[in-house]
């Protein structure tokens, strides 16, 4: 910058770049019309839309003098702007891309670039539909929105920006409020503003000097806005009145008095009617939600009352002062009920003067702090030295676990946590109540002495569940002594046995019939699922079949307990442990593995074939070997699987659909086969485990018994998807066979229309959650008669159920505000609050069962913090995730959260989601599912709790699983194959070009819409496990389409070079993107940002599905394996696992939709995997309830 007196010009910088017609910008949609520039009143959907940081605005024609931007209209000016150039992503929700990848890892940022425009036409004015004020100016070549300027230029633009921020803050508050007066608006002024992300300028403190200044400019907007919108019922209000005192006017209709000029152009999008029109509803939440959000949220709430409810205040209740800094008599009460080894129990004593008995709650004395401990006493007794003891089980408040700051006052919690006391530490009896399965938290403290418990906590996992599962007093003690009988400590020394194999006798038998080892029992004939070798990671299991099982002195099990029966009154005898010998089997896909390994050499052109061999592939198929195994060490065993032949399986598909089940049907003799010296096999080789048989065949029996009786007797979980999107939950879920989903709320109409049609038996509500939610309360509760409303699509909106119909809420609220781990995380965002509107779901509805799902990025979410540009600075260390449980335990929900990698559950890509469990209390949590399939790329899905303890649920070792990864070979091959044609635009066609005959079928791409077979025949037959999976009850194809590019990107997207993994730096010179390739680029500095026009892997995996596809998006790797072409609607489909029925449907025939939808959807195949652990909690309890009163009654 130079400065000439008090004149500052502007100095390009070096490296900056001008503005072009070529220009192109890392991460941008290539835009379909070209030549849209032209006119000058192209708009944004025909033009780039960019954003410009750290910008400057100067004068050409006077040396690049710095200006107003107002400067503009006047003659002989020709402006441009400086600054950092920055694409603005139509997919918005792809923030949550680098939520996939830990803090050193993942895609490339995109670097700066500086950069200069070319002369500005015109700037533009938006009031942004979350109160923000936007200033974008427009060039031949693109729009460009203003963030914040370069402190050399704050003194130009701020005057501006003021106000034009002034005039929409007036015009926000009187939408909101008709009836603001001036004063309440001056006070409104003095509350700290709302920090942005999207513009540090939004941010600016605006005074009543400032109104002052620019009463003209702001009363012009404000007659232009009531005439633009018809608004003229706000034009009694009494701020507006003030404002026309100010410039001296009467009230009096307003005619348009200030209209866009060739310069200067206004777009308002603040509406009078702000909550419909605008489809951005406040966050709306009941009471008892609101109240424990503790103010922590940026945005207000509105809450929504029923007549009869009670006032929530959140009356803070300071912990009672309990002093007793000694003890000074403590006697035996009663008789001794026992005595034994020098120790005496005793069931009561008295501490000076207050008679403590066993089962009691007692504060102990805390040498560490002023407060007390809280304790059950598990027993008492006296030792050989005459001390008087207890054995004490203790609790703990919730500040001083993981709710912390959002803890109720007066709660505690049971913990697996005990040791043994003198009774002098007993302080006196605390007045503690255990709350009853049906009763709530709601209750007067007059008290302040009184406390209550409902959960068990688990201090590992942060799981809360209901602590009548862990004080049961018909319990049965295996470890603990007659008269030293602890919760705690049966659990305790329960775990500790799992670590060590022990025998398994059955009935009086003295041989042994097995073994068990960390809750798994193992037979003779069982298969089972062995570690392999050192050196591998991310490997299927080995699997075998245990022939025999030996002591650890290699002798069978009948020939060493035989000898040892008869000498064991003569001596004692050592323990033995078992030693495992097992028969190898080898799977199918290996052998078929090594016969398809052709490497693809790097140096193949764009018009080389990469032929797919389309073997058909099954990861359940396996073959017997002649390979024996001895396993010293049963810590190298993790689990059983069923295998059965083929011959024996009555409905191999049905087989299959099971989890850990295997077929047989070959063997080998050769220990290095290939699958010429398979041989077939008899079913009769096949030895199977009878005590496993039965017990399989029993589950199987009450299992299908349940599922029918859920089905005669309508007794399925009636589901809302909440937040649904097309509807990757519900897809999952209704796979179950247990859950029906009924009802189904999405915004998006796109989206909401696939859900409505893939799911007919469902309603899809396509409008507001927010909304539909005071609707829903004001009818049910309120009792009041609705007004009609119309979805987003002009339909009528249905009623919505009523509480008591709805058994099942699962949601994924919008998560851009929580993604990217402090990238662009946004205090303010209205997505942020939204859990708390699903939460208001939950508190009007009370289903018996909820789960939400989320990005990874809301486990380090700062509640209550403050906007600091892109990062959020201070705040509650993982408040959303403590906000979540606190509202969950206090409606009486036990709970529990894990991350879950979709690739571990049979999904060909990398996705990492968060999900919380809440389960009434009565009913049982479900575990959450073990990885079924590998995946290379593991990526941290450890949880890391506010005390520096993480844990995870993942048990398996090593990235080990059953089942291979699913490789993109597996999920897309069997897809009908096309390719583009070359438009030719750059490179004229060469003679090889004309003469090549590709084995794929040619289409040429069209200039709008899309390019492929909305509906088609299937390329072939299933040729994997998954294809097999995605085809049930489907014929043909669909959705197979790709979006269309300008004719510059399919050239580029045709000429890439046929090997895996080539991307941009193998097209020839003048079809690489200045932006990746010239020297004066920043991806130069980057090493060119690699992988974009990227070419998959046919036996890697998918990049993590995006809301877009783009060859020169974040994450550019989409080009087809062995085609010229990208991804389609249906591949991008089989990537996140939904099945081929599932079709995607657009309002506006979009593919850009139909991608959206699947990008922003929880993969089907990793819902199931939750849903799969839910049917095993809802049958445990049917069970329970069958056993107990002799019939499958399921409350």
């Amino acid at each position: 910058m130079k400065v000439k007196g008090k004149t500052y010009f502007y100095e390009y910088r070096e490296g900056e770049v001008e503005e072009s017609e070529s220009f192109e910008l890392i991460g941008e949609d290539p835009v379909v019309n070209q030549g849209a520039g032209e006119e000058f009143n192209a708009d944004k959907a025909s033009l780039p839309c960019r954003k410009l940081e750290e910008f400057t605005i100067y004068d050409a024609n006077r040396k690049n003098k710095l200006v107003s931007i107002e400067e503009l209209d006047e003659e002989g000016r020709e402006l441009h702007v400086s600054g950092i150039v920055k694409p603005i992503f139509v997919g918005q929700d792809d923030e949550d891309l680098y939520d996939e990848y830990d803090d050193d890892d993942g895609p490339v940022r995109v670097p700066d670039q500086y950069f200069r425009t070319s002369t500005i036409f015109y700037f533009q004015i938006e009031y942004s539909q979350d109160g923000q004020s936007e200033i974008w100016i427009r060039t031949q070549y693109a729009f460009y929105k203003l963030l914040n300027a370069s402190e050399a230029y704050v003194p130009y633009f701020m005057p501006v920006f003021k106000k034009i921020r002034t005039a929409n803050v007036i015009i926000e508050a009187i939408a909101s409020n008709p009836e603001i007066t001036y004063d309440q608006f001056l006070e409104l002024l003095k509350q700290p503003p709302v920090a942005s992300s999207s513009s540090s300028l939004s941010n600016v403190e605006i005074t009543e000097k400032d109104i002052l200044n620019n009463i003209d400019y702001i009363y012009q907007e404000l007659e232009t806005w009531v005439d633009e919108k018809e608004a003229f019922g706000v034009l009694s209000c009494p701020l507006l009145t003030s404002l026309q005192r100010l410039v001296g006017k009467k009230r009096k209709k307003p005619k348009y008095t200030h209209g866009d000029t060739d310069t200067v152009k206004t777009k308002r999008n603040v509406n009078p009617n702000l909550a419909v029109l605008q489809h951005q509803n406040p966050t709306c939440v009941t009471p008892f939600i609101n109240n424990l959000t503790k103010g922590m949220f940026a945005n207000k709430f509105v809450t929504i009352r029923h007549d009869n409810e009670i006032d929530h205040t959140d009356k803070k209740i300071e912990a009672p002062v309990i002093k007793k800094p000694i003890t000074h008599k403590v006697i035996w009460s009663g008789d001794q009920i026992a005595k034994s080894d020098e120790i005496t129990y005793y069931n009561c004593a008295v501490v000076d003067g207050e008679e403590i008995t066993v089962g009691d709650i007692v504060y102990v004395r805390n040498d560490d702090s002023d407060e007390p401990w809280f304790a059950k006493v598990m027993y008492m007794f006296e030792d050989s030295s005459r001390k008087k003891m207890f054995h004490s089980r203790f609790f703990n408040h919730g500040k001083a676990i993981f709710l912390e700051e959002f803890a109720g006052d007066r709660e505690i919690f049971l913990l697996d946590n005990c040791t043994d006391n003198e009774l002098e530490t007993v302080m006196g009896k605390a007045k503690v109540k255990r709350l009853d399965i049906d009763e709530d938290e709601s209750f007067d403290f007059e008290d302040e002495h009184f406390y209550f418990y409902r959960f068990w906590y688990d201090e590992k996992y942060a799981t809360f569940e209901e602590a009548l599962l862990h004080e049961d007093q018909n319990a049965v003690y295996n470890y603990c002594e007659e008269h030293e009988t602890c919760h705690s400590c049966e659990n305790f020394y329960a775990a500790e046995q799992k670590k060590e194999a022990k025998w398994i006798y059955q009935d009086s038998q003295d041989t042994p019939i097995g073994f068990t080892y960390n809750g798994v029992d193992y037979h003779h004939n069982d298969f089972v699922y062995i570690i392999p070798d050192e050196g591998s990671e991310n490997v299927p299991y080995e699997i075998g079949q245990i022939v025999e099982i030996l002591n650890d002195d290699e002798k069978t099990l009948v020939d060493y307990f035989e000898k040892k029966n008869k000498r064991k009154n003569k001596e004692k005898n050592r323990i033995s442990k078992p030693v495992v010998c097992v028969r190898l089997l080898g799977r199918y896909d290996d052998l078929l593995k090594s016969k398809l390994s052709n490497k693809i050499l790097e140096t193949a052109t764009y018009r080389d074939i990469i032929h797919d061999p389309r073997e058909v592939k099954d990861c359940r198929r396996l073959f017997l070997k002649d390979d024996v195994k001895i396993i010293r060490n049963v810590n190298k065993l993790e689990g059983v699987c069923w295998v059965e032949h083929k011959d024996r399986i009555n409905n191999l598909s049905v087989y299959k659909d099971e989890m850990d089940t295997f077929y047989i049907d070959c063997k080998t003799t050769k220990k290095h086969p290939n699958l010429s010296d398979l041989e077939n096999m008899n079913a009769e080789d096949i030895q199977l485990c009878v005590l496993c048989k039965e017990k399989r065949q029993n589950y199987q029996k009450d299992m299908s018994e349940f599922v029918e009786y859920l089905n005669i007797q309508q007794k399925k979980l009636k589901a809302m998807d909440i937040f649904s999107g097309c509807g990757g939950l519900t897809v999952g879920m209704d796979r179950t066979g247990i859950v029906e989903t009924k009802w189904a709320i999405e915004f998006a109409s796109s989206a909401a229309l696939t859900f409505e049609i893939n799911n007919p038996h469902a309603i899809a509500y396509n409008q507001c959650a927010n909304l539909l939610l005071e609707r829903a309360i004001a009818e049910h509760s309120r009792k009041e008669q609705l007004k009609p409303l119309q979805d987003f699509l002009g339909r009528k909106v249905p009623s919505m159920p009523a509480p008591g119909d709805v058994d099942f809420i699962y949601c994924g609220p919008p998560c851009q505000g929580f993604s990217g781990v402090n990238r662009y995380q946004k205090a303010d965002d209205i997505k942020n609050s939204l859990v708390a509107t699903a939460l208001s779901y939950v508190d009007f509805y009370r289903p018996e069962f909820f789960l939400l799902e989320n990005v990874r990025g809301m486990l380090s979410f700062r509640l209550g913090g403050k906007q600091d540009g892109n990062k959020i600075l201070g705040g509650i260390k993982m408040g959303v995730i403590k906000f979540i449980i606190r509202s969950l335990t206090a409606m009486g929900y036990q709970t529990k959260f894990s991350v879950q990698q979709a690739g571990h559950h049979g999904v060909p890509q990398s996705r990492r989601r968060l999900f919380i469990w809440g389960v009434k209390r009565g009913s049982y949590l479900p575990n959450f599912p073990q990885p079924s399939t590998c995946f290379s790329k593991q990526g941290s899905i450890n949880v890391l709790l506010p005390d520096g303890t993480s844990f995870t649920y993942n048990h398996r070792t090593n990235g080990y699983a059953p089942c291979p990864a699913v490789s993109v070979r597996e999920a897309i091959n069997d897809l009908p194959e096309f390719e583009f044609v070359n438009p030719h635009q750059v490179y004229p066609a060469e003679k090889e070009d004309k003469e090549l005959q590709r084995p794929f079928r040619q289409i040429e791409v069209p200039e709008r819409g899309w390019v492929g077979d909305m509906e088609t025949e299937y390329g072939s037959e299933p040729l994997s496990e998954y294809q097999r999976q995605s085809r049930k009850d489907c014929a043909r194809v669909y959705n197979h389409i790709c979006r269309v590019f300008n004719k510059l990107t399919i050239e580029r997207i045709v000429r890439i070079a046929m090997f895996p993994g080539a991307d941009h730096s193998s097209l020839p010179e003048k079809l690489k993107p200045w932006c990746l390739s010239d020297p004066n680029s920043a991806a130069s500095r980057h090493n060119g940002w690699k992988g974009l026009f990227g070419r998959l892997d046919f036996e890697g995996h998918f990049v993590t599905a995006l809301t877009d596809i783009n060859p020169m998006g974040k994450t550019g790797t989409v080009v087809h394996p062995n085609q010229r072409r990208l991804l389609t609607v249906r591949e991008c489909a089989r990537a996140q696992g939904f099945p081929d029925k599932f079709r995607f449907y657009s309002d506006r025939d979009d593919t850009k939709d139909m991608h959206r939808q699947i990008g922003n959807a929880v993969p089907p195949p990793l819902a199931y995997a939750l849903g799969r652990l839910l049917v095993e909690a809802v049958f445990k309890k049917h069970m329970e309830n069958k056993k107990s009163k002799g019939k499958g009654k399921l409350v």
